[in-house]
């Protein structure tokens, strides 16, 4: 009996230190991927309001990824590369 528990004791020490172990790594992506979706958001909200005047962003991975990293930066760097190149 006493086995058991001191083996059910382990195995929870063992799950909470491997949890631990991956809570920052997952974090991290939990992170990006919030970000990733809030630039897509933001993109499609700016093609809205812009779209009286004709200008519009392209909704993909990449530009949703620019936006969501560097925030209005990123939308301004999209506008200029659109501005110059586009």
């Amino acid at each position: 009996m006493t086995g058991t528990v001191l083996g059910l004791l382990f195995g929870l020490f063992l799950l909470f230190l491997v949890g631990q172990a991956l809570w920052g790594p997952l974090r991290f992506l939990l992170k990006i991927a919030v970000r990733f979706a809030l630039g897509g958001l933001a993109l499609f909200l700016v093609n809205f309001c812009t779209a009286f005047w004709g200008w519009h962003f392209g909704v993909n991975a990449l530009s949703a990824f620019i936006v969501g990293i560097l925030g209005f930066p990123g939308l301004l760097l999209l506008g200029l590369i659109r501005y110059f190149f586009g």
